[in-house]
């Protein structure tokens, strides 16, 4: 994948957006579309999300439209002019479909230079069917908490998609309850349902890193610190399953439990 490609659209979506007119970057910002919530500023920058749905000649169903403008963020390699967030977090979806990580599908990235400003489009598939773990806390909390079966089978396949990000060596750089969406219907019990438990979305930040533990040390904290309303003993059931281990922790994995543990105490 070339660095600053106009337009890419993974199969088998480029010849059903063909069918559509909607292959194009052009097609995309020109959509006059509210944003789901207030937009995000940066320098000369702006970021905003929409919400579509797809024409029947497309398929039909909800996609989420993220357009940018000045956008950017610099590193190393692209010190000066930077690169579109949304270019990271399209390379970052394409790469979690290698390792076997669910996680919103990208239908179309595109990027054009207008008046000077880097302007990019990253459209991707609505995770339907799915809540965001944030809000099924929130209707815990209200209606009652389900089970301790359910609620270990839930902190055990959010634990091994983690690990399976961490494993890669990605670091997901904001993972908090509202960017971990949860399939309702295997939550009610139905392990027939063919889409994934658990996906994750909001990917713009997250980091290749050349070791496990960096990633670990980030995401379990910041995970650790937004999950408001799980017991200690959920919080340290997730840790161990993270870490495969059953029964007491030892070593590396014990010192990682105190620092998660004190956090939420300070």
């Amino acid at each position: 994948m070339a660095t600053g490609f106009a337009c890419h659209v993974p199969e088998p979506w480029g010849q059903i957006l063909r069918q559509a007119g909607l292959d194009s970057f052009e097609a995309w910002w020109a959509l006059s579309l509210d944003a789901v919530e207030p937009g995000n500023q940066r320098r000369e920058g702006w970021s905003a999300v929409s919400h579509y749905r797809l024409p029947e000649a497309a398929g039909g169903g909800g996609v989420f439209i993220k357009r940018q403008r000045g956008y950017v963020f610099r590193s190393l390699r692209h010190p000066w002019r930077g690169r579109l967030t949304c270019e990271r977090e399209y390379r970052v979806l394409l790469r979690c479909a290698e390792i076997g990580v669910a996680a919103a599908e990208p239908l179309l990235f595109a990027q054009r230079g207008l008046n000077g400003d880097p302007c990019g489009v990253l459209v991707t598939r609505a995770l339907e069917g799915y809540s965001a773990l944030e809000d099924c806390v929130s209707r815990w909390q209200r209606d009652g908490w389900p089970p301790l079966p359910t609620r270990r089978r839930l902190l055990r396949v959010i634990a091994a998609a983690v690990r399976r990000l961490h494993d890669a060596r990605l670091q997901h750089n904001c993972l908090y309850p509202k960017h971990i969406m949860v399939n309702e219907a295997w939550l009610a019990g139905d392990d027939s349902v063919a889409a994934a438990p658990v996906a994750f979305i909001d990917l713009e930040k997250a980091k290749q890193r050349l070791w496990r533990r960096h990633c670990a040390r980030r995401d379990l904290d910041s995970l650790n610190r937004r999950s408001i309303g799980w017991s200690r003993a959920d919080r340290r059931r997730f840790l161990g399953y993270y870490l495969g281990r059953r029964g007491r922790l030892q070593g590396g994995g014990r010192r990682l439990w105190r620092t998660l543990a004190h956090s939420v105490r300070a």
